[in-house]
């Protein structure tokens, strides 16, 4: 009886896997972004990020990948991820001092890596266009998968901060993730949607155009 009603669970889902194929067929080819963006937890609540204007030193551009190294007042290293809407990052340089406009990191999980290990990250980019027939826009997410240690903790502003393999990055953590066990020193694994910078201008040029 029981190899009997394997036999139909079987049929079935050849019968549905079919079925996909033949829909797949159909639709233009997925592009590689969008299957990484299915394959990606949602962030909660994006618009829950606070916009931060700071100034910092330009160490590295990566135009190819839309981010920028920064260097800020205490001497870490930011890696910022910058949206389309910037359009003059061509001519932002190594070395120029910028005021910039960005929407913090957001934390999507966040916990204690119990096995320990050494410092890694993972950075998965995805790009997402407006429907055919809507304004031109296009938002670029940037996931971002470390093992890092915490450097700080704010229960107060729910803001952790970590040093992973090759930045220092500050989280908001939503009231859904427990922070209330987490110390100085603590390893962790941590899965967050970057910061995006929304302006880049460098502070010689804006101040000559006022």
């Amino acid at each position: 009886m029981m190899k009997r009603g394997l036999a139909v669970i079987l049929s079935v889902l050849g019968g549905l896997a079919a079925t996909g194929c033949a829909i797949t067929q159909d639709k233009p080819p997925v592009r590689d972004e969008a299957l990484v963006a299915s394959r990606q937890p949602p962030a909660p609540q994006l618009e829950m990020r606070d916009k931060i204007t700071a100034t910092a030193i330009v160490q590295a551009v990566d135009l190819e990948n839309r981010q920028v190294v920064l260097k800020g007042s205490r001497g870490k290293l930011h890696t910022i991820a910058v949206g389309e809407e910037v359009r003059n990052l061509p001519q932002v340089k190594v070395g120029d001092r910028v005021e910039l406009t960005y929407y913090e990191a957001l934390a999507v999980n966040l916990e204690k890596n119990a096995t320990g290990g050494i410092a890694t990250r993972k950075d998965t980019v995805t790009v997402e266009r407006a429907e055919p027939g809507r304004k031109p826009a296009g938002t670029v997410r940037k996931d971002v998968e470390i093992v890092a240690n915490v450097t700080a903790v704010n229960p107060k502003t729910r803001r952790v901060t970590l040093h992973g393999a090759q930045d220092a990055v500050t989280l908001k953590v939503p009231d859904d993730i427990d922070i209330g066990k987490l110390k100085v020193g603590d390893q962790v694994k941590a899965h967050y949607v970057q910061e995006l910078a929304v302006s880049v201008q460098p502070v010689a040029t804006r101040k000559k155009q006022r």
